[in-house]
């Protein structure tokens, strides 16, 4: 009795800190996009970027660091929270959000530190500037890997949570639809309410993986 009594009380502590990390990375990446320093459709002018280089390079730290945490927990929330039915689908879904995460992490975090070096020069730094944004594909490639791991990732764990009923079917159709509607957006200020909006859905995840903590 002791025995279980102390499992039940090791896996509550594991899915409280896993909540949390979802919680705290949904708010800061959507925080993060939605008080950008320079617009979305300003990040191909080299004056713009300059202007705020140390903002941006904090901008990519900070973007890197909270959808890396978000993808990575919302994985492990639909691990904890589906012990049955459509276990093996959280598992695979979590492998492919974990991925996507650390893809997104990467490149996020390379625009923002390419972005800085390259512009702490006002004359010297425009010609590699406009050689990075002919040749970006090295670094946003990286990032639309991570995109589509994430959809792919989501779909899964979105069938997960609506098969095994851990969650509101809602919730469990939300999370990929928004994430969907969110890409199909593009780029803008639309896309970054969008990206709000589908961090809100993870961080709903996160509510209902800590209600189900003592269970």
């Amino acid at each position: 009795m002791n025995t279980l009594a102390s499992t039940r009380a090791t896996l509550a502590g594991r899915t409280a800190v896993v909540t949390v990390l979802l919680a705290a990375g949904a708010v800061l990446a959507a925080a993060n996009l939605l008080l950008r320093p320079v617009p979305a459709l300003d990040f191909g002018s080299y004056a713009a970027l300059r202007a705020e280089r140390d903002a941006v390079w904090l901008f990519g730290l900070l973007g890197g660091i909270g959808t890396a945490v978000a993808h990575l927990a919302a994985g492990l929330s639909a691990c904890l929270l589906i012990r049955r039915k459509g276990a093996t689908l959280a598992t695979i879904g979590a492998v492919l959000t974990g991925l996507a995460g650390v893809l997104y992490c990467a490149g996020f975090f390379a625009i923002g530190a390419v972005d800085w070096y390259l512009t702490a020069d006002a004359t010297g730094g425009q010609a590699l500037f406009a050689y990075f944004q002919d040749n970006s594909g090295k670094v946003f490639g990286v990032q639309a890997i991570g995109f589509l791991l994430s959809v792919l990732g989501f779909a899964v764990l979105g069938t997960a949570l609506w098969r095994s009923g851990a969650v509101p079917r809602w919730l469990a159709a939300a999370v990929p639809l928004s994430l969907v509607t969110m890409i199909a957006a593009g780029t803008g200020v639309i896309y970054d309410v969008l990206h709000a909006v589908f961090m809100a859905t993870l961080a709903a995840l996160a509510w209902f993986t800590w209600r189900g903590r003592a269970e």
